[in-house]
């Protein structure tokens, strides 16, 4: 039912920027991080449901809680890294799009740095 709420809010919001695109170009681009903004807000309230499912298995198996939160906040980085690139590339301005997508991709292994050593550690302890 979510996703039919999201897709017609989107076709709504992609005829009005088609509608108002002759008229007030800069409109649509405000209309359209406007859709954007929304989505996220609505999405980010189910993911508590996911994330209160996923910590009950953790604790069930005994993982380390570090893993589990690294392993989310590169995923979040990499829908706020996807979002933020592709709402400049709405703007036109793709130069700035791939800067962004660049500096998420450094930050994400950054991030993932902790995670990546205890992988490292484990194959160096098995060789």
């Amino acid at each position: 039912m979510e996703l039919i709420k999201i897709g017609v809010l989107g076709i709504t919001a992609a005829i009005l920027i088609l509608v108002i695109k002759n008229y007030r170009p800069e409109i649509g681009l405000q209309i359209s991080l406007v859709f954007g903004a929304m989505v996220m807000v609505f999405l980010a309230s189910r993911i508590r449901t996911v994330l209160d499912f996923i910590e009950i298995f953790v604790e069930r198996a005994n993982i380390s809680g570090v893993y589990i939160t690294t392993l989310f906040k590169v995923i979040g980085m990499a829908y706020i890294t996807e979002f933020a690139a592709e709402s400049c590339r709405d703007a036109s301005q793709n130069a700035i799009a791939a800067k962004i997508e660049l500096a998420g991709r450094i930050l994400i292994i950054i991030t993932a740095m902790p995670l990546i050593t205890s992988v490292m550690n484990i194959i160096i302890g098995l060789i």
